[in-house]
């Protein structure tokens, strides 16, 4: 059955077409449920239409939290470069259920040495920096810091790739020794 026309923005849709602007917003990108229902919320006529859709949606194979869930983690761990707890939070921002934003997280990262990563994230923050001298400089030390745990590292792993790119050890066990303290993964 050929799609209809996009309705305009803003107009409420009921039935067949609310379904099609479902298929079209699965189209564009992956969501989870908690997303599909707020996007559906905002564009309905009627509330009742809304789970009949996304129930429909599922028992397609369209809408997938777990799939998500292993797709995001597997793709912030290559691309983006990020750690398990940055991955965590969106995944749960998202409206995934704990549960399953964990395992997804632990099965993405599970052969995967998150210091590796954070070397890897300094590498491309770095440039051409990155093996052409050792950082000494307090504040520089510092900005990458802040920068690795914006970014969800663990402070192992953050202290790995820290004293990777720099030898200011007195700095580096300041710091370990102040995030480890705070970190319940560590």
């Amino acid at each position: 059955m050929p799609m209809a026309r996009a309705p305009k923005a803003g107009s409420r849709l009921a039935g067949e077409a609310l379904y099609e602007y479902a298929l079209r917003a699965l189209a564009r990108r992956s969501h989870t449920s908690d997303e599909l229902q707020a996007k559906l919320h905002r564009r309905c006529a009627s509330e009742e239409d809304v789970e009949g859709i996304l129930s429909r949606l599922r028992s397609h194979g369209y809408l997938d939290d777990e799939r998500v869930a292993e797709s995001h983690s597997a793709f912030r761990r290559d691309v983006a470069l990020v750690g398990q707890k940055r991955v965590l939070v969106e995944l749960r921002r998202r409206g995934v259920a704990a549960s399953l934003a964990e395992r997804a997280v632990a099965e993405a990262y599970g052969e995967s040495d998150e210091s590796e990563i954070a070397l890897e994230f300094l590498r491309r923050k770095l440039g051409s920096r990155f093996r052409q001298t050792r950082i000494q400089a307090p504040k520089e030390i510092l900005r990458l810091y802040r920068a690795l745990v914006r970014a969800g590292f663990r402070p192992s792993a953050i202290d790995s790739a820290l004293r990777a790119v720099s030898s200011n050890d007195g700095l580096l066990d300041q710091l370990y020794e102040a995030t480890a303290a705070a970190d319940p993964f560590e």
